[in-house]
C-alpha cells in the first residue's frame, strides 16, 4: 500500500486538527498524557497506531544544541498493539509502503524535510515504533534547520546540555555490565 488513500488523508487531517490543541514538552504530567491520548489513533483499516503531536523543547531542554531544532510536528507509527482486538486483523509488522503512505498523508510536500528515526529503546524495538519529525519555526511553519543538531554556531551563551544539567543536579549515568545505560542519583548520605 504505497499510495495515500482518502481514508489516510481524513485520519491525518483529524489528527493534525487535534495536535493544534496543545504542545508536548516531554514532561510526564497528567496534562501531557491527556494531550498524547487526544493525539492518538488506532487505525483498524491499516493496523496502525498513530500519534501526532506538536513537540517543543528539543533545544531548551538541553537535548539538542542547535535552537533550530526546538519545535517539530512529530508522528509516531507502529503496528496496533495486540491488546486491541479488531475482528479479522492480526498484529503484523507495518510494511514499508503503508508506513510511507502514512508519512506522506501527514506531511505531504514537506516530506523532503522530515526526519526519520527507527526504533531505539527496548520498548520501541518491541513495539516497532518509528518517529517522523518535521522541524518548524516559531509560527509552526516547516523549516530545514541550519546545520547539524549539535552545532554550537547558533547556540546562545550559557546554554547547557541536559547531561550537564543532570550532572550538576547530582544525577549521573551508570553503565551496566551488559552495556545498558541507566540514570541514577548520587546518594549524599
Amino acid at each position: 500500500m504505497a499510495d495515500v488513500t482518502e481514508h489516510m488523508q481524513a485520519v491525518a487531517a483529524e489528527l493534525r486538527r487535534r495536535a493544534k490543541h496543545g504542545i508536548f514538552d516531554g514532561k510526564t504530567t497528567d496534562a501531557a498524557w491527556r494531550y498524547m491520548a487526544h493525539c492518538k489513533c488506532h487505525d483498524s483499516a491499516t493496523g496502525t497506531r498513530l500519534i501526532f503531536t506538536r513537540d517543543a523543547g528539543h533545544h531548551t531542554s538541553g537535548w539538542l544544541k542547535n535552537p533550530d531544532y526546538e519545535l517539530c510536528w512529530h508522528l509516531s507509527t507502529s503496528p496496533m498493539p495486540p491488546q486491541i482486538i479488531v475482528p479479522g486483523l492480526q498484529r503484523a509488522e507495518l510494511d514499508r509502503g503503508t508506513r510511507a503512505a502514512w508519512v506522506k498523508a501527514f506531511f505531504g510536500e514537506d516530506i523532503r524535510y522530515v526526519w526519520s528515526e527507527s526504533p531505539k529503546s527496548d520498548v520501541g524495538k518491541r513495539e516497532d515504533v518509528w518517529h517522523w519529525r518535521l522541524f518548524c519555526d516559531a509560527q509552526w511553519q516547516p523549516i530545514l534547520p541550519r546545520k547539524e543538531v549539535y552545532t554550537r554556531e547558533f547556540t546562545e551563551a550559557g546554554w547547557r546540555s541536559a547531561s550537564q544539567v543532570l550532572a550538576e543536579d547530582g544525577y549521573y549515568k551508570l553503565e551496566t555490565e551488559d552495556g545498558r545505560t541507566i540514570e541514577t542519583t548520587v546518594d549524599a548520605t
